[in-house]
């Protein structure tokens, strides 16, 4: 799990510790409907800027929206909806980008600390497709739990 060893709890992913050779840029969010539509806009904004090829944006755009609205779904069930966007860690989203030689990381903090559970939907399911999208899209996923609460959940994909 070399890819998150600087994974933090959400509060403190504002601080994020860049390694050599890494570009990163993360955005805290509050646990709202909206938020993945603010998480692809950043990952837009963030891979544009750092001459991502559109293809490979488009990719890391959707994974990003997967994750992040699984986050919202987690944080929603297990605080409520956020009220106010400057929030403790308990309706605290963060999305962290990070650009490493070969590779876009894409991280989502949350304070909810169940693991994300890869589902079967159904045919007609409206639901439940997200970690089956994040798991054929990109070279690897997992997730890590922090010592103080919350998880982190993580895809890699290729930019060569």
């Amino acid at each position: 799990m070399d890819t998150i060893a600087a994974a933090r709890r959400p509060a403190a992913t504002s601080a994020a510790t860049v390694v050599p050779g890494e570009a990163a840029a993360s955005i805290d969010l509050a646990a709202l409907p909206s938020t993945p539509f603010w998480a692809r806009r950043h990952a837009q904004a963030v891979l544009g800027a750092w001459q991502i090829p559109p293809d490979t944006i488009e990719t890391a755009v959707l994974l990003a929206s997967e994750l992040v609205t699984n986050a919202v779904a987690a944080t929603v069930a297990m605080h409520g909806p956020a009220r106010e966007p400057a929030m403790d860690c308990a309706g605290l989203i963060v999305q962290t980008l990070r650009l490493q030689p070969g590779r876009i990381v894409i991280e989502v903090s949350d304070c909810d600390p169940s693991p994300p559970v890869p589902t079967k939907a159904g045919p007609d399911a409206e639901a439940g497709r997200g970690l089956m999208l994040v798991q054929a899209l990109s070279k690897e996923w997992s997730w890590c739990s922090h010592p103080e609460g919350g998880k982190t959940v993580y895809c890699v994909i290729r930019t060569d």
